[in-house]
């Protein structure tokens, strides 16, 4: 299965409102490589301001910063070759990279759900404490 990174130079995505181009965009792909990675998937999404060491030891971001600036981002990277440049990617882009069975992979159940007896979808069942809150104890 490949690394997929995406690296994102907007300081504070998260705090754009939901119904601009970068927070939805953002909300959308930090959504899926989030739900990706805690199925078993080498997804993350990076940001400058949180991840500036990761940033710095890309030799892909490194290439981008050379060719197009800050114009190259947020990119993609598929085992650290640039694949999106520019722009957010696509979810069928991220899917294209992972080099698996990714419906097997979206049927695993999340990790986060792990021993919740609902098999990752909190929605399935009934049970008292059931979901993440019941994992980490936080009920």
């Amino acid at each position: 299965m490949k690394s997929i990174r995406v690296y994102d130079i907007n300081l504070s995505p998260e705090m754009e409102p939901a119904d601009s181009a970068v927070g939805a965009e953002y909300r959308r792909v930090s959504t899926m490589l989030y739900t990706l990675e805690s199925r078993g998937a080498d997804a993350k999404y990076l940001n400058l301001h949180k991840d500036a060491l990761t940033f710095m030891e890309s030799p892909a971001v490194q290439q981008i910063m050379r060719s197009a600036g800050m114009d190259g981002f947020p990119c993609m990277t598929a085992d650290e070759e640039i694949v999106v440049s520019g722009r957010y990617p696509t979810n069928e882009e991220i899917l294209e990279q992972l080099d698996t069975d990714v419906i097997e992979l979206l049927a695993r159940p999340s990790a986060a759900f792990a021993g919740s007896g609902c098999n990752g979808v909190c929605s399935s069942c009934h049970v008292a404490g059931c979901g993440p809150a019941a994992v980490t104890g936080n009920a």
